[in-house]
């Protein structure tokens, strides 16, 4: 068997093992800008809007159920839709395109993110909210209005729901 061979029949057995989804995107992956995470720009098909509770990626309106994560506080099992929100060139992947929606940045270990285990920072589309309560009512995993920043979350002006587990 070549190394070529045994390289892509490793690659293909790691992408079967539980837990190495492209989806999977709240610990582990050491990819950098690879899997169908990266494809840009995202492609809007049907399904659940950003931060609705997904089971799988086809649940989701963009093809990707976010597994916990830093907008989920590292919550192992929280899982909700969403968009790579750091693609270039076109509105495709501007949250506010689909609606009420906002970005939401990874932070750095340098940041004061003691969680992040990704090489490269993740950027998602979530619910926009001016309460709990509005977050409570869109998805009940994830109650909290985040409207400052926090040690894994970095938000904008506007308020997104999540997980504020520094409450």
């Amino acid at each position: 068997m070549s190394a070529l061979t045994r390289l892509a029949a490793l690659s293909l057995l790691l992408l079967t093992l539980p837990g190495c989804s492209s989806s999977a995107l709240g610990g582990g992956d050491t990819n950098t800008r690879t899997g169908p995470w990266w494809v840009c720009p995202p492609v809007k098909g049907s399904g659940l809007e950003h931060g609705k509770k997904c089971a799988q990626d086809s649940d989701c309106m963009y093809g990707h159920c976010f597994d916990s994560g830093f907008l989920a506080g590292y919550v192992s099992g929280i899982k909700f839709c969403t968009k790579n929100n750091n693609c270039t060139g076109g509105d495709a992947a501007v949250c506010s395109t689909d609606g009420a929606f906002a970005s939401a940045f990874e932070k750095s270990t340098s940041g004061g993110n003691g969680k992040r285990t990704s090489p490269e920072p993740y950027k998602v589309c979530a619910k926009t909210c001016s309460s709990d309560s509005d977050c409570a009512a869109w998805n009940i995993e994830m109650p909290d209005c985040i409207k400052n920043s926090t040690d894994y979350v970095s938000v904008g002006t506007t308020g997104v729901c999540g997980v504020n587990p520094f409450k």
